[in-house]
């Protein structure tokens, strides 16, 4: 059976610190892409950046509570996961692979904190994956 475990004070700010750089990775690419972007691109970068901000003071001011039993490992998946989608956000230049990472950074977010292991991997997984319209491999 499953047991709820507590991530570290430290191993719960390496995922939010993770996930505050993610969130300016989006804001870096919003500006980058500035000229290109139509109203809604603008608007649904700007959306997920604010919900990374978000989730990011949630797992600093409560903690991160992961029910699986392996949890240690499920961390260290997670921040395998975050820093993929980090280096996408570097990297893309399609706006649209751009907002599509940034969703899946998100949805990891939301899956952390609904201590579901069904959605922990499936959103990692995603991230992991290669987005629909990405640039060349790094």
């Amino acid at each position: 059976m499953a047991t709820p475990l507590a991530l570290t004070k430290e191993e719960t700010y390496m995922i939010a610190d993770s996930l505050a750089q993610a969130s300016s990775l989006v804001l870096d690419l919003r500006i980058r892409q500035r000229a290109t972007l139509s109203q809604e691109e603008q608007q649904l970068l700007e959306k997920h950046e604010n919900h990374l901000d978000m989730l990011v003071s949630l797992f600093r001011a409560y903690g991160i509570y992961l029910i699986t039993e392996d949890a240690q490992q499920a961390s260290s998946e997670l921040m395998q996961a975050i820093d993929k989608g980090k280096a996408r956000l570097k990297r893309i230049t399609d706006i649209k692979a751009g907002i599509e990472t940034a969703a899946r950074l998100v949805d990891l977010g939301a899956a952390i904190l609904s201590r579901d292991p069904v959605a922990l991997v499936e959103a990692a997984a995603s991230l992991r994956s290669k987005p629909k319209k990405d640039d060349a491999p790094a």
